[in-house]
């Protein structure tokens, strides 16, 4: 973890706030509690230095992206590591102590504008706090929480707390403007991020380079970036690896592994599972980094539900949607939803493109049954591979980093 406290000393600090507020260096603080997050804003960041040098850019929460456009945080994200609502509860201590840290900072430091981004479950409660007691600090929300997807009453959160959204998917913007929020659609990160597949491995070199053939099926594994992801999915598909290799040998399954910080969960699963013996075979894994090689060249995903999802639509790869929780998560989800699903590939499209595996659906059996029939039926696989590809071209090619880095330059009343 990075200091609590920023390198500035206190005579640091009382020499700043003797200096009248014009003419003096903006500020700009960031709070992005996850992976997908830090690597949007990290870009933005990157731009943004470069745009305004003198610009005094911290972050309350970040991560490896932030830290390579040299913006140093208070707290690193992967403290943040909780998700659904019983994993939450237990980090409310630890959430509640970083929460009160931030509002220090902003306290001594005084940003000009505080730059929200995703994270909702913790920035929401933030924003509420930092309006409380300062009732004119401008906040920029950036990635918005899927208000429109479920518990549905955080609009009135963002409409009291927040000054501006910078919104990822076009129909957004018109949501909020319609309850009188100012915001804008500034493009989705990933049209831009996405490499060209002229830039990625073609199918002979990825096999090569990981032990496969290339002309056997390749079936991708994404269980999760989170602890509590890969405890709650990893043994249940290698189930399900376990159970279609005795079917089918040929296939072959290659593991997205998000970070060596996992490696003591995937050993242990193997050993429960005793699927050692596949290890090096029909069964490799790959690094997290490598995900768009692996997205270009598998026949079938399974992936774990979440921004994962749109970037497989992306490459229009039949996929399956997984997701398996506490029941008391899952419960919470399931009353609050105002969406029929829950991938976003079938919220873009408004139907169930790909099928969905959830709580007690989300076992070996479903998806050994639904791999089969898309590893069966090839003109199945090209009618949904054309349908994702739609998805993309939905959502524009906007470049969002100069959109973004503009309204906040706007914001900072900075000049471009």
């Amino acid at each position: 973890m990075t200091p609590e406290r920023p390198d500035a000393t206190i005579s640091d600090m009382e020499a700043s706030d003797s200096q009248p507020e014009t003419g003096r260096p903006k500020k700009l603080m960031i709070i992005a509690g996850d992976v997908s997050a830090d690597k949007h804003v990290g870009l933005v960041l990157a731009r943004l230095k470069e745009l305004a040098p003198d610009m005094e850019i911290w972050g309350g929460v970040g991560g490896d992206c932030m830290k390579a456009a040299g913006v140093e945080y208070l707290y690193d994200l992967r403290e943040m590591n909780a998700i659904g609502l019983t994993e939450v509860v237990k980090h409310i201590p630890k959430a509640w102590r970083i929460g009160h840290a931030l509002l220090d900072s902003i306290r001594t430091r005084k940003p000009d504008v505080l730059l929200l981004v995703d994270f909702g479950a913790f920035n929401l409660r933030v924003a509420k706090k930092i309006r409380k007691e300062f009732p004119n600090q401008q906040i920029v929300y950036f990635i918005s929480p899927q208000v429109w997807a479920s518990r549905p009453w955080r609009i009135t959160t963002v409409a009291e707390t927040i000054s501006k959204m910078l919104v990822i998917f076009p129909f957004e913007e018109e949501l909020y403007k319609s309850r009188g929020i100012d915001a804008k659609f500034i493009g989705h990160p990933l049209t831009q991020q996405i490499p060209h597949e002229s830039e990625l491995m073609g199918r002979d070199e990825f096999a090569r380079q990981y032990g496969l053939d290339p002309n056997k099926p390749i079936v991708a594994v994404l269980p999760g970036s989170r602890k509590q992801e890969i405890k709650q999915h990893l043994s249940m598909c290698l189930r399900a690896v376990e159970e279609l290799y005795q079917d089918r040998p040929d296939t072959q399954f290659v593991i997205s592994k998000a970070s060596d910080d996992l490696n003591g969960l995937f050993q242990s699963c193997h050993g429960r599972e005793r699927t050692e013996k596949l290890l090096g075979k029909n069964l490799v894994y790959i690094e997290g980094r490598d995900n768009y090689n692996l997205f270009n060249n598998a026949d079938v995903i399974w992936a774990k539900s979440g921004t994962t999802t749109l970037e497989v639509s992306f490459f229009g790869k039949p996929m399956l949607i997984f997701y398996r929780g506490s029941w008391l998560s899952f419960s919470a989800v399931t009353i609050f939803k105002t969406v029929k699903n829950v991938g976003l590939p079938n919220i873009l499209a408004g139907r169930t493109l790909v099928p969905e595996l959830l709580q007690l659906d989300c076992r070996p059996q479903q998806l050994v049954r639904y791999t089969r029939d898309l590893l069966d039926v090839p003109g199945l696989r090209k009618e949904i591979s054309e349908e994702l590809k739609s998805l993309r071209r939905s959502l524009g090619d906007n470049d969002y980093i100069t959109a973004c880095t503009k309204e906040l330059l706007e914001t900072l009343e900075v000049a471009n």
